[in-house]
């Protein structure tokens, strides 16, 4: 017995300095480490970031956000907004949802049944209404548009518009602002269209299916930016990538709830929430549609990164 007890015990050494030998060296030293600079992503199992640094690691549950955490209040002729995403440094925010650089605004808007908004304009303004859910019209400039779920309507700079909701139910949108600068001609009607009248395209980040908008008039957009919508098959995931300084890219859950790889951490994404991909090419994103039911997001592209000076 006791040279049975005397072998198991020589053997568990070896097992334990096989374990313990140079091969997790690294990884105890990485554990100990303290950064200054976040690590580059990397598939790696050997790099930086196969560990979590929080010292120096980009905090992602400040890049997104749902417009349930904000307070509503009355805006652009009569709609109820509340906040998704808000002016603010998206290198540091400093708050949640504070991440925007280059537009004003990012937010819910609802119109109460049998409630109309009264004719509202601005000379500096330009307003992005993406339709999520209900149904109603829009009207300006003589011209009259009907609207329902993925309906999409850009009003430019100067043109007075109003929204009516004659039905039972609320009338809900994403709303978009962008602010236009000197030397900026504006169109002179609004764009209306929806991705149920475009040809759905692939092959973008794996998984990507995109869906355009297919409007009667191209927008004019101040900024270099356009909006699409996106889908993701079922048990299917978005290749994980990073944007860097120069881009504004958003994407809001429009349909289903979803899993997204942010950084270094999995979170759930549902209807009504937004994120902002940090532009710092330290933080992948991946949206993941683990269920069996359809997914949707209303994407935002806006790419100062890609202007030509």
């Amino acid at each position: 017995m006791k040279k049975r007890i005397g072998l198991f015990l020589a053997t568990a050494s070896v097992v334990l300095v096989f374990f313990a030998g140079p091969a997790a060296a690294p990884l105890s030293a990485q554990s100990q480490e303290k950064l200054t600079v976040e690590p580059d992503p990397s598939y790696s199992e050997s790099a930086i970031a196969s560990r979590r640094h929080p010292e120096v690691d980009t905090d992602v549950f400040l890049y997104i956000n749902h417009w349930r955490n904000s307070i509503p209040y009355e805006g652009l002729g009569g709609f109820i907004l509340r906040d998704i995403l808000t002016p603010g440094d998206p290198a540091k925010p400093a708050k949640k949802g504070a991440v925007l650089k280059y537009i004003k605004a990012y937010a819910r808007g609802l119109l109460q049944p049998r409630h109309n908004t009264v004719p509202f304009k601005t000379d500096k303004e330009q307003v992005f209404f993406y339709v999520t859910d209900g149904t109603g019209r829009v009207e300006a400039g003589g011209k009259k548009a009907a609207l329902d779920e993925g309906t999409a309507v850009f009003v430019p700079a100067g043109v007075s518009y109003r929204f009516l909701n004659p039905s039972d139910r609320p009338l809900e949108m994403i709303v978009i602002v962008e602010e236009t600068g000197p030397g900026f001609e504006p169109n002179k009607e609004i764009s209306v269209g929806s991705y149920h009248d475009s040809v759905p395209s692939t092959g973008t980040h794996w998984a990507h299916i995109g869906h355009g908008l297919a409007y009667d008039v191209p927008p004019k957009f101040y900024n270099p930016m356009g909006f699409t919508t996106v889908s993701i098959d079922s048990f299917d995931m978005a290749q994980p990538h990073c944007h860097g300084p120069g881009t504004e890219e958003i994407w809001c859950q429009v349909k289903g709830k979803s899993l997204l790889m942010f950084g270094n951490r999995l979170l759930t994404q549902e209807p009504g929430e937004a994120f902002l991909v940090p532009p710092n090419n330290k933080v992948p994103h991946s949206s993941i549609n683990p269920t069996g039911e359809q997914m949707l997001w209303l994407y935002m592209g806006n790419r100062h990164d890609q202007v030509k000076k």
